[in-house]
């Protein structure tokens, strides 16, 4: 494999990211770059948590990314949509909330392990401690707080995925949580495949591939029981 071009991160941290949008997303401890493809930097944006971890999404022309390390001073686990264009520094200011291509920040929103989903018009975001926040994927309108999905001590790494007008959260425990999409939170059932599991789930044309500590599924309608 031949090195196209060289070009420095934030920070030793980065993680190196490419959602659906032309540009590279560079996402690091503080902040995140992004690159053309030749490797000129475009524009960044600094204000993110020490750790990052979930990857950015695009969704209706935005780029939606954010991190919530668990143990940020001040709470602060901030969650951007972007507009596409950016160039320079497109920091807030201290008191800011948008600005030019920064379309909405939500101050302390974001997950530390699992990424985001956007599902219909809303944007999900399920915490590693076992709740489901709601936000307008649009204008960034919080639309429900964090709803706990389980008792205390159901953890989650993996993220969330939705299917027709329904939100799937899969814990470290092996169980998936069915929530109802919309505006109104409500916990519809508990799927349970008793092994632990990590990993996301990986979506095809018509089946779900999850893979647990000794086992991996496809599920599917009408497909027969099993599992290697």
């Amino acid at each position: 494999m031949r090195r196209g071009w060289p070009s420095s991160r934030p920070s030793r941290f980065s993680i190196l990211t490419c959602p659906s949008l032309i540009p590279i997303i560079t996402c690091g401890s503080g902040k995140v770059r992004s690159y053309d493809l030749d490797g000129k930097p475009l524009w960044e944006l600094k204000g993110l948590s020490s750790i990052t971890i979930p990857t950015p999404i695009s969704r209706f022309g935005l780029l939606y990314l954010g991190s919530g390390y668990v143990l940020e001073k001040d709470n602060f686990k901030p969650l951007y949509a972007i507009k596409p264009g950016a160039s320079g520094d497109i920091s807030l200011g201290k008191d800011e909330s948008h600005n030019a291509y920064v379309v909405w920040r939500q101050r302390s929103a974001a997950p530390y392990n699992p990424s985001f989903l956007v599902h219909g018009d809303y944007l999900y975001i399920l915490k590693d401690l076992g709740t489901l926040a709601c936000y307008d994927a649009h204008t960034g309108k919080e639309i429900y707080k964090d709803q706990r999905l389980g008792p205390a001590g159901t953890n989650f790494t993996s993220s969330p995925w939705g299917y027709a007008d329904k939100v799937f959260c899969l814990s470290e425990d092996g169980d998936t949580f069915v929530v109802q999409a919309g505006p109104n939170f409500k916990l519809l059932g508990k799927n349970s495949l008793e092994e632990m599991t990590l990993s996301t789930p990986a979506l095809t044309k018509d089946s779900l591939i999850i893979r647990t500590e000794t086992k991996l599924y496809r599920i599917r309608e009408g497909g027969r029981v099993g599992s290697k």
